[in-house]
């Protein structure tokens, strides 16, 4: 007898955490395994002051296949910085801004090729940004 209102007490517990779950999911709130936050790609905006000219949003996501040559020559290497493009040649310099950090890296490679995504940042690019893996960013040539 003591244990049924305990259990029940869980088991709505677990209704209301899905269901805030499905409201932050809806909302954007959650990066996890999809695209990026909307409150992310505000955040990255307010980091830059908006009189700037040239930067403009974008999805970006990280490559780190290590001893792969690269589209425009050579092999990825882990403190190699660069980026992938698909549209740029190689060697444009691109400056990539996330949360306030910002580096200058050359077009090294061809891609990304998943829809709606504009960069792949290298593992020493996204280290240097701090940049989570999928997120948007701000660029500018």
């Amino acid at each position: 007898m003591y244990r049924q209102p305990y259990l029940r007490r869980r088991l709505i517990a677990a209704f209301v955490l899905s269901g805030l779950a499905a409201v932050a999911f809806a909302a954007g709130v959650s990066v996890a395994g999809g695209s990026p936050a909307r409150a992310d790609a505000d955040f990255v905006q307010d980091t830059l002051t908006p009189r700037e000219a040239g930067w403009q949003p974008a999805i970006a996501s990280r490559f780190d296949d290590y001893g792969l040559p690269l589209a425009c020559g050579g092999v990825l290497t882990p403190d190699m910085q660069g980026v992938a493009s698909r549209t740029l040649p190689c060697g444009t310099a691109v400056t990539i801004a996330y949360r306030g950090r910002r580096v200058t890296v050359p077009v090294i490679d061809r891609g990304p090729y998943v829809d709606g995504r504009t960069w792949d940042l290298t593992g020493a690019t996204a280290e240097a940004l701090r940049f989570p893996g999928l997120a948007t960013v701000m660029w500018r040539r």
